[in-house]
Formats: C-alpha cells, sequence, structure tokens
C-alpha cells in the first residue's frame, strides 16, 4: 500500500500526544472498554516496535509497571527490558526472569512484513498470533489478560477458538482507530484459566 500522504485524525494525536504511531488509540479503546491494563503490573509487549503500547500502559498503568518487549528492530528508549530478536526464537525462562513472574498482560500488534497477497499476509499473520496465543498460554499468571492483533481471512475463527479455551471471557474487537479498509481485528482474552 506504500507510505499515506496525509496523515489522519489519528495519525495527527498520535503525535501531539506524544507516542510513536496511531496503532495506540487501538489499545486505549480496547482498554476503556474492557480494563485489560494492569495497575503496575507486569507486561509482555510482543512486536513493541515502535513502542507506543509499551509508552501506553506505562501511563494507563503506573510507574511501576514492569515492561518486557520483543522485536526484530530495537526501540530507542523503549521503557523496559527489550530482547531483540524473533518470538519464534526466545526463550521462555529468559522472558520468565525479565519479567520477575507471571505476566498480567501479553499484548501483541505483532504483523508480518506485507507482501500484497491477502492471502500470504493473513498465514504469515495467523502464525505470529498464533505464537503470541502460546507465549501467552506459557507466561500469564491465572486472571492474566490477552490481546493480539488477527488478519481477517479462513485461518482467523480456528484461532479465536484456541483463544476461547484459556480465557473466562474473549471478545473479538475492531477499534474505531483500525483503518476502515483493513483487515486487521483484535482478540482480547480476559481471565486466564
Amino acid at each position: 500500500m506504500g507510505h499515506r500522504r496525509h496523515q489522519d485524525h489519528y495519525g495527527r494525536r498520535a503525535k501531539s500526544d506524544g507516542f510513536a504511531a496511531r496503532s495506540v488509540y487501538k489499545l486505549e479503546e480496547v482498554d476503556k472498554r474492557f480494563q485489560i491494563i494492569p495497575r503496575n503490573g507486569r507486561v509482555l509487549d510482543l512486536g513493541c516496535s515502535p513502542g507506543s503500547w509499551s509508552n501506553y500502559v506505562k501511563r494507563a498503568g503506573g510507574p511501576d509497571t514492569h515492561l518486557v518487549g520483543i522485536d526484530l528492530t530495537e526501540v530507542p528508549g523503549f521503557l523496559g527490558h527489550q530482547f531483540v530478536g524473533s518470538v519464534f526464537e526466545i526463550d521462555l525462562d529468559e522472558l520468565r526472569e525479565a519479567l520477575g513472574g507471571a505476566a498480567d498482560l501479553v499484548m501483541s500488534d505483532m504483523a508480518p512484513a506485507t507482501t500484497g497477497s491477502r492471502f500470504t499476509d493473513h498465514v504469515r499473520q495467523i502464525e505470529l498470533a498464533e505464537q503470541a496465543r502460546v507465549l501467552a498460554s506459557e507466561l500469564l499468571a491465572t486472571g492474566g489478560n490477552f490481546i493480539v492483533k488477527v488478519f481477517e481471512g479462513e485461518d482467523a475463527h480456528g484461532l479465536v477458538e484456541r483463544i476461547r479455551q484459556d480465557y473466562a471471557k474473549v471478545k473479538r474487537v475492531k477499534p474505531k482507530a483500525v483503518r476502515k479498509e483493513s483487515v486487521e481485528f483484535f482478540v482480547v482474552g480476559m481471565g486466564r484459566k
């Protein structure tokens, strides 16, 4: 799709609010609806670049929020401990140690570098979302919350069903800040069983 020439309302607002990306308002809307961000809790941010979600969690959750992030790209000034690398290769014990215990929230805004093929992009994105689900199932405390970006497509339903098995309540949400033409939505898992 390339670079959009004009920033939309959310892009301008992100800039004035001091966030690196408009995606922060997707998380804000979900948190306002479902209160998923813990107070001074342990939070794992999968695909943490450019850092907007982590910054928002630190603002909303309090100064003692303990953040751990993973991304292929280093985030300058990340507000916690960042692993630079792949979510498919990360060591669970290293993650647990960095978190200092079970996570209260695992969040993933991960997306693949898109190819323009809707099917290929969907399959690659579902692989990322599934890995986020697996990491959340390993690292979340009982009662913890999970939010993950998913691309619409034939494998989305199965992923949502697998997430449903792990949480007391699961919601499928398309926040207002998601562009109308976008295939993305978010799955919110509340109350890890």
